[in-house]
């Protein structure tokens, strides 16, 4: 790579929006990273073969472009390292983010282990964003760093929770066991009866356990886009974060749009007083019936915002991935 000019980056993959908001920070700093989306990145079917092989040939194609114009490529969740260690494409040196269920699933199964450990393996430097799967992260990469997900402060739409009228309680997370839906759908049994009358109980059409929801009286709305999504927490007047027991982009972009987020659950990992409500399904029912009672109060003692603006923010990552990608490219 010539002195002049800074590396050729290319962000490949994305999940929860990670890739994007580092790029477009890095644009705002300066410096021109590519990004190819997930949907430029693989069939909505995966890799087939056979006959699909002629629609399939556009992403290989665009594979190996890739390669050919990037010095150095970081890559967004472990299956996509294979994408891109074929033998007609050059190899790249390679940043790794983990982005949950490749560490913690499919790094513990027989079947996959082998496959993420050697995309984990040949990695110049990985990161993870779920504080829970810290322990396997870490175990499978001692060097793994924690970079927790980013909220995009610019694409928040203005928060418009109810005034006067019925009050609304959204379900921020799908339906699976990834969120510890069980205990989920416990908090949803214990806080229907507690509820004032006429606040209404929204949720994602998402997840195997979505259907058990709505049997409890959640009325389920489409994923849609992932800006109708946030127009949707904008709506609720206080949000329900997943019971895991950690904040992902989800509860942080309700965080700083402005409703207070409850968790029904004891948080994990994050350091520092995080400006949620949380605790046992009692208490998180109890908080979340007084939020009810004043939501615009709720989220001012709260100032969530102020916390993910300083905290969860992209830029202060660009200076430290800028040295990684020149070191690798020389």
């Amino acid at each position: 790579m010539p002195a002049s000019r800074p590396p050729r980056v290319t962000h490949f993959n994305d999940c929860a929006f990670v890739g994007q908001a580092l790029v477009r920070a890095a644009g705002r700093a300066g410096l021109e990273w590519g990004y190819v989306p997930p949907e430029r990145v693989r069939p909505a079917a995966g890799f087939r073969g056979g006959k699909h092989l002629l629609a399939e040939l556009p992403y290989v194609a665009r594979h190996e472009r890739v390669a050919l114009t990037s010095d150095v490529l970081h890559i967004h969740y472990a299956t996509s390292v294979p994408l891109m260690r074929k033998p007609y494409i050059p190899r790249r040196p390679y940043a790794l983010h983990l982005h949950g269920t490749d560490i913690r699933t499919q790094w513990a199964a027989p079947e996959t282990h082998a496959l993420i450990q050697s995309a984990i393996d040949g990695a110049i430097a990985v990161y993870y964003t779920n504080v829970d799967t810290e322990e396997q992260a870490t175990t499978a990469r001692s060097d793994a760093r924690y970079m927790a997900g980013f909220v995009q402060l610019e694409l928040l739409p203005e928060w418009a929770p109810s005034n006067g009228g019925a009050r609304t309680l959204a379900f921020a997370s799908r339906w699976d066991d990834s969120k510890n839906v069980q205990r989920q759908l416990e908090f949803v049994r214990a806080l229907k009866p507690a509820l004032p009358a006429g606040v209404r109980m929204v949720g994602l059409d998402w997840g195997p356990e979505a259907r058990d929801a709505a049997a409890l009286g959640v009325e389920l709305v489409p994923r849609g886009t992932h800006e109708e999504y946030l127009r949707w927490l904008a709506t609720a007047d206080v949000v329900v974060g997943q019971a895991a027991g950690i904040l992902a982009v989800s509860e942080r972009e309700a965080m700083a749009i402005g409703p207070a987020v409850v968790v029904p659950a004891t948080l994990i990992g994050d350091s520092g007083e995080l400006p949620v409500l949380s605790g046992s399904i009692a208490e998180a029912v109890q908080q979340t019936v007084h939020v009810l009672a004043d939501p615009r109060a709720a989220s001012s003692a709260l100032n969530a915002r102020a916390y993910i603006a300083e905290h969860f923010t992209a830029d202060r990552w660009i200076p430290e991935l800028d040295a990684l990608y020149r070191s690798a490219a020389r």
